[in-house]
Order: structure tokens, then C-alpha cells, then sequence
């Protein structure tokens, strides 16, 4: 986005957000660190080339201004986030499946799971702007946004944010997992609270601003991309995606329409849908980043991705269930009279349709990343979801 617009926006932005109308902005500065593409190399595919007339992705920026014109000069740190129109379905993820010869049986942007990726331009801008002012407890997990800008020529949103120092447990590389469950089970009880103040509230929400929810139907019309995923990282990964592990999840596949239609029957609510270590973060409370995949799907999605990033290997079944246990409790403390549906038994088989799921799609996107990027997380999660698959399947 053309810095000229962000400014003018900033500017705007302030004004009502700072309540000081005649609000006037004195300089404005920001680079994105080059330590970002060191630990997300795959920033320049899915952003684009920044200069220092447009910026891309997330921008540390410093912005000086007046509130009057007689006013001392005032500074103000923020994060400004621009999303590209295009999201990854078009971007990284089909041009990771070109540039290393993943075979596919029909281009990546048919498939029904590329519609988390696809159109995600305005998903972020809408979380802060549209939804969060009017539910608190989505609103507590956010940092604060001062506002934010779309440009209608280039179809690029992008969010003024406050730029966050320490975050405890926020990695952006993911390489650190094993959270304890105390921290584990508050982020589960924050991630609950917005689950139930959305829980049946969604479902004709516009998919430009969350993703829709997939039926068991079109789970098994992406049997191609499922296999194809599974065959690539036999291939590539044979030391984490062992032979065991392939033909557990051949097996997955094959039952699709078996253990999926549970997911058909629950309610929808919002979910994060990028719920982990790398997004999510303490000061001390939760906090969530990095809502450009927001979707519209059962809770359990939100709660299975993080249980897979940060739960300590070897973790019991007893501890699972518990944080299962209060996740679910969360979302009914929430959502109330709403929350009809959400028996003990219910949820937890949805749960295990969930770790399936979680084992086909988002770990088998992982893979697909992992084909032209190092990802040092990838053998962790990957265990994780076996661990939990052991555990409940």
C-alpha cells in the first residue's frame, strides 16, 4: 500500500481515536526488520517487495504529531499491518505447489480447503473494526487498534495497531512449544469467550470478511489434495512422516465420511483459525494476532491447532481432557442460552473429528510449507498430532 494513503489515513484515524480533531501528523516512518524474512522467509512471496513509498505486511512504525497546532510534538509507536488483496491460496501456497513440483490433481485454488487461504484481504481489517468493538471478550484478546484504511484501487486493507514489546510466549517462528497447562487452559478460556459470544451467529456472514465452514462433502471432494499432500511429504520427510503415519492417514482419508458429519451438525461460531505459538501471546493476559484466516467453524478448530503447537510431548490423556473439558466450559459460560448442544459427549466427539481433520489439512499444509521453507516446528506438531490421535482415535 502507498504510504501516502496510510498516512493520510493514520492521520484520520488518530483524529477520532485519540479525540483530537484538529490532530495534525509531523512525520511518519516505519521498515519492516530484516530479521522478519530471516525468520519468515516466506514473507516476500506472500507480501510482495516493500520500498520505502509502499509497505507490505506488518511495518514498525514511529509517527510524530501535534494534537493542535501549538501543541508539543508527541510520538506514538504503532504496527501498521497491510494485507494484500490476494491471500495465500494464490499466492505462496500455489506458487510453493509450482515451484517444487507438487502433483496435484487439479490447480490448488479448486480445492475446497483453499478458501481458508483465498480472499482473506479484508478478513483482519474486519475483525478489528466491524466485529470487535461490539464483543468485549473478542475485544480483550486484541491489541488496540487506533483504525484503519482500504484502498479501493489496489484492494489492499490495512490496520493501524499499537506495536507490541514482550509478549510472553509469542514466537513468531514457532520454535518454541511446550507451553505449561496453566497458560495453555487461559488461552483456551479466552479463545471460549469470543467462541461463545459468536457460537450460532455467523453463518451468513460474508466470506470476504471469515471463511466459510466446509462441509463432509467437499472434505471428500478434496481427496486429491489430501493424498497429494500425504504422497509429497512421504517423499520429503520420510524421518517425520513415517510409513506409519502415512498409512494412518491414507486411513483418515479413506473414513472421511465417516468421522467428518459431526463437524456438519455443530454450531458455527468464529474461529481464529491460526490459533497458535506464533499468533498467540501473554502481557499477561491472552492476546491473539494475525487474524487474516479468521473463519466461521466449530470451536474445536481453534482448540485442536493449539493443542498441537504447544502441548508437551507425552502430555496424558487426563491433562488433555481437562483443557478440553475447560475450553467447553468457557464457550457455555459465554455464550449462554446459546450453548444448547455442547454436551460433554458432543463435544468431545467432535474433538476427535477435529484432530483428524487437523491431521489431513493444517498439518498437511505445514508440509506443503515446509517443501520451500524450514520450518523448526514441523517435526514437533507433526508428533503432537499423533500423540493426540493415539490418545482418541
Amino acid at each position: 500500500m502507498r504510504l501516502s494513503i496510510i498516512r493520510l489515513a493514520v492521520e484520520d484515524c488518530l483524529k477520532k481515536s485519540l479525540g483530537a480533531p484538529g490532530l495534525s501528523i509531523v512525520g511518519i516512518a516505519g521498515k519492516r526488520p530484516v530479521i522478519d524474512e530471516k525468520r519468515q522467509p516466506w514473507i516476500r512471496v506472500k507480501y510482495g517487495p516493500s520500498g520505502p513509498d509502499e509497505w507490505h505486511g506488518v511495518v514498525p512504525a514511529t509517527v510524530d504529531f501535534r494534537r493542535s497546532p501549538d501543541a508539543a510534538v508527541e510520538r506514538l509507536r504503532l504496527a501498521v499491518k497491510v494485507n494484500p488483496a490476494q491471500g495465500l491460496a494464490r499466492t505462496l501456497n500455489s506458487w510453493i505447489i509450482r515451484e517444487h513440483g507438487i502433483a496435484l490433481d487439479r490447480p490448488y485454488p479448486e480445492y475446497h480447503a483453499a478458501s481458508e487461504f483465498d480472499h482473506t484481504g479484508a478478513r483482519e481489517y474486519h475483525v478489528f473494526n466491524g466485529l470487535a468493538p461490539g464483543c468485549p471478550s473478542l475485544a480483550r484478546v486484541l491489541p488496540r487498534c487506533y483504525g484503519g484504511v482500504v484502498d479501493g484501487k489496489s484492494g489492499e486493507h490495512a490496520i493501524f495497531l499499537e506495536f507490541l514489546d514482550n509478549v510472553a510466549r509469542l514466537d513468531a517462528a514457532g520454535a518454541e512449544g511446550d507451553w505449561p497447562p496453566a497458560l495453555i487452559a487461559s488461552a483456551l478460556s479466552a479463545a471460549g469467550g469470543w467462541h461463545g459470544a459468536f457460537l450460532g451467529k455467523v453463518d451468513h456472514m460474508d466470506d470476504a470478511f471469515a471463511a466459510p465452514r466446509a462441509t463432509t462433502a467437499q472434505r471428500l471432494a478434496d481427496e486429491g489434495l489430501w493424498r497429494g499432500l500425504l504422497d509429497n511429504a512421504r517423499g520429503r520427510f520420510p524421518d517425520i512422516l513415517t510409513e506409519a503415519v502415512w498409512r494412518r492417514r491414507h486411513h483418515i482419508v479413506d473414513t472421511i465420511d465417516v468421522w467428518h458429519p459431526i463437524k456438519d451438525q455443530l454450531p458455527v461460531t468464529l474461529v481464529h483459525d491460526d490459533f497458535n505459538n506464533r499468533n498467540c501471546g501473554f502481557r499477561p493476559a491472552p492476546i491473539a494476532l494475525d487474524w487474516e484466516l479468521a473463519a466461521r467453524d466449530a470451536p474445536q478448530r481453534d482448540l485442536v491447532e493449539l493443542l498441537t503447537f504447544v502441548l508437551p510431548a507425552g502430555t496424558p490423556r487426563s491433562e488433555v481432557k481437562s483443557l478440553v473439558d475447560g475450553h467447553r466450559k468457557a464457550i457455555i459460560e459465554s455464550a449462554g442460552d446459546l450453548a444448547s448442544g455442547l454436551d460433554p459427549e458432543g463435544f468431545e466427539q467432535a474433538f476427535r473429528a477435529e484432530l483428524k481433520l487437523q491431521a489431513i489439512n493444517r498439518i498437511g499444509h505445514q508440509f506443503l510449507f515446509a517443501a520451500a521453507f524450514p520450518l523448526p516446528y514441523l517435526a514437533r506438531i507433526n508428533a503432537c498430532i499423533e500423540h493426540l490421535l493415539d490418545l482418541y482415535d
